[in-house]
């Protein structure tokens, strides 16, 4: 738990590692769901949603002190936006895998795992954020998206994240499973 914990406090301050920021104005893809996955796989439910909080927790504070685009700046000052879907991505993605099938913990039905679990972590966190954005926001939508109203807040919402969420859902779906069976095979010897 510390180690995950160490990589998430380090690949949330270190530029370009926890945060890719590909336009100045857009939000950033993140890599810190990776070990909040990989962290909820190994540690089950408890650990990842521990992780989770913690980058919730970080997530709050840096949108307080350190924003880098507006978006950033007006969601993630909010609790629920900031904590509830990083926790959440911990939650599914240990639940998908250590609840699925439980005694499948190596070979081709523990990739798959990994696979699905890092997939549904990642999307968890965006459909979250999407989510709580349109609950919290669709009566000032323009706030959130020029032009926007709350009728069509949410399907803008999607459109802008659809980057992120496809790019993050791939990199957990690939990373996932070269790191987890790896670090699964680690676990397993040390028992």
């Amino acid at each position: 738990m510390g180690i995950f914990g160490a990589l998430i406090i380090l690949q949330a301050y270190i530029p370009m590692v926890g945060y890719i920021r590909i336009f100045p104005a857009w939000p950033a893809i993140s890599t810190i769901h990776l070990t909040v996955i990989l962290g909820g796989v190994l540690l089950g439910i408890p650990g990842g949603a521990g992780l989770g909080l913690l980058w919730g927790v970080i997530s709050l504070i840096k949108a307080y002190t350190s924003a880098t685009d507006p978006m950033t700046l007006l969601l993630f000052q909010n609790p629920i936006i900031a904590i509830v879907p990083r926790v959440m991505v911990g939650i599914v993605a240990a639940a998908v895998f250590n609840l699925l099938a439980p005694k499948v913990k190596t070979g081709l039905g523990a990739t798959v795992k990994l696979v699905a679990a890092g997939i549904l972590g990642a999307l968890t966190n965006t459909g979250l954020v999407i989510g709580f954005t349109w609950i919290f926001f669709a009566s000032r939508a323009t706030q959130v998206v020029a032009g926007a109203d709350s009728a069509n807040l949410g399907l803008l919402l999607m459109a802008a994240f659809g980057i992120n969420a496809i790019a993050e859902a791939a990199m957990a779906g690939i990373v996932t499973p070269i790191l987890g069976r790896v670090l699964l095979a680690v676990q397993a010897r040390r028992r």
